[in-house]
């Protein structure tokens, strides 16, 4: 008979001093790994009188040992990016890990290992998020996350997201964010669907605008515009929900102010808008692309970026991007699903909505102080009941707020909603209806008052939008 056995063997590292299970606990550095092996037990009674006999090998089982997940050293960062590549289908050029090296933080940073083949990766960072009300949160930003096509459904992922969320959990990180790859991974670990993107297409010749011109867009290189845009960014940051930070060098990466290993010419063209009084208030970031049909332009444009500080800014920028000769159309991506633009125009049907899709994932780590940093768009008063299967954020909580300020406190109340930490993360920035979710049977409510007084809380005046993506 052959019984399958799963264990985890506690093994040491020890150097140079060799594998002596008598050396000082002290001295070693355990390490769980998985082991899965098959004890095969002769059928005859009198076993000691047997020669000793090999266990049938089982190949499905063999695949799975020695499997472990930790931090990566220094010096396993090159194998790391070899396999993240192999997760996103690119292969690393000459120079990339070093590149890298700049921007990853090893604590962390985490691998999934066979042997010593690194098969996953993952890895966060810190960042401030902007949530109603104008307040900065403490996030960790998951990203990079990958799993070797060899070595998928043997709970590899769920080991580098555990471990990454309990040292950001100790870190005292309030929210984890993330992008998903895929809809349904993330729920499972508690994340929610919580701001959303959307692409529009524009016909540049149908585009007249109602108020006439003011001020002057200037073009400007990318050196010039690296001087200018982070100051722009950090006013917008702040103000903004669901924006991140972007440190320097996002934008010496972005702007190209860095050689970054196997990258593609720059095609940008950059332009800045400058109100009346000479001041900066908005740039723009965009693609041209020539093309003709008999003999007449059918161009377009792909925007990678506008951002404006004032209505004006907005509209004027829009206005530049619409006037430029030779091109017909124009494609903007990651875009706010609340665009104004054909508000501004006097054919609002030259602004079509091509698609819309979530973004950014929110996880709550620490309900009271997520609950109490935001604001509230009107004064109320619930109580809300989570469920977390990691625990972090399993509770019931009385939460007090409105426009000037907010408390969050654990209580012992009977609740007025009930739902799992996944619902929270998609309500929590004011994109999301209450009321909505409610209809697919994910949250619980003692009356139809109570989930009312949620969407009137919780939802925005604008929606939540996170023009970087990471």
């Amino acid at each position: 008979m052959m019984f399958p056995v799963t264990a985890n063997e506690l093994t040491w590292e020890t150097g140079s001093e060799g594998s002596n299970p008598s050396l000082s606990a002290a001295r070693r550095t355990y390490v769980v790994r998985e082991q899965r092996i098959a004890i095969h037990i002769p059928a005859r009674a009198n076993m000691r009188s047997e020669a000793p006999q090999q266990a049938p090998i089982d190949a499905s089982r063999v695949a799975r040992m020695s499997t472990e997940v930790r931090r990566i050293d220094a010096p396993e960062l090159g194998a790391w990016a070899e396999q993240m590549g192999i997760g996103f289908h690119f292969k690393p050029t000459a120079g990339w890990t070093e590149f890298l090296r700049e921007q990853v933080d090893l604590d962390r940073t985490w691998g999934a290992f066979d042997g010593s083949g690194v098969v996953g990766t993952l890895r966060s960072f810190a960042t401030e998020l902007t949530v109603p009300g104008g307040s900065q949160m403490n996030a960790s930003a998951l990203t990079n996350v990958t799993v070797a096509p060899t070595h998928t459904r043997r709970g590899l992922l769920t080991k580098m997201i555990r471990a990454d969320l309990a040292a950001s959990a100790e870190r005292g990180e309030v929210v984890g964010i993330l992008i998903a790859s895929e809809w349904p991974i993330y729920g499972r670990f508690g994340y929610g669907p919580a701001i959303y993107e959307a692409k529009y297409e524009i016909d540049s010749r149908s585009m007249h605008f109602l108020e006439p011109s003011e001020g002057r867009v200037e073009l400007v290189d990318d050196g010039e515009l690296r001087k200018i845009a982070p100051a722009l960014y950090e006013r917008h940051r702040l103000a903004q929900p669901g924006t991140i930070e972007r440190l320097p060098l996002w934008w010496d990466r972005h702007l190209h102010q860095v050689d970054v290993p196997g990258e593609k010419p720059d095609e940008s063209r950059n332009a800045v808008y400058r109100g009346p009084s000479g001041d900066a208030e908005g740039y723009v970031r965009y693609k041209p692309k020539q093309e003709w049909e008999a003999m007449l332009p059918k161009g377009s444009m792909s925007m990678d970026e506008l951002l404006a500080l004032t209505p004006r800014a907005y509209r004027e920028l829009w206005r530049y991007c619409c006037g430029v000769d030779l091109l017909t159309k124009i494609e903007a991506g990651n875009r706010p699903v609340d665009e104004p633009l054909a508000f501004f125009v006097t054919d609002g049907r030259a602004v079509k909505q091509a698609s819309r899709h979530d973004l950014i994932w929110v996880r709550v780590l620490d309900v009271p102080t997520a609950l109490a940093r935001r604001s509230y768009s009107v004064e109320g008063r619930l109580v809300i009941e989570v469920s977390d299967d990691l625990g972090y954020a399993s509770g019931t909580f009385l939460l007090e707020g409105g426009p000037d300020g907010a408390t969050c406190e654990r209580t012992d109340a009977e609740p007025d909603l009930q739902c799992s930490v996944s619902v929270l993360g998609s309500i929590y920035m004011g994109g999301s209806s209450t009321a909505a979710i409610a209809t697919a049977g994910l949250v619980s409510a003692r009356s139809d008052a109570a989930v009312t007084t949620a969407d009137a809380m919780f939802l925005t005046a604008r929606s939540p939008w996170c023009g970087t993506w990471f």
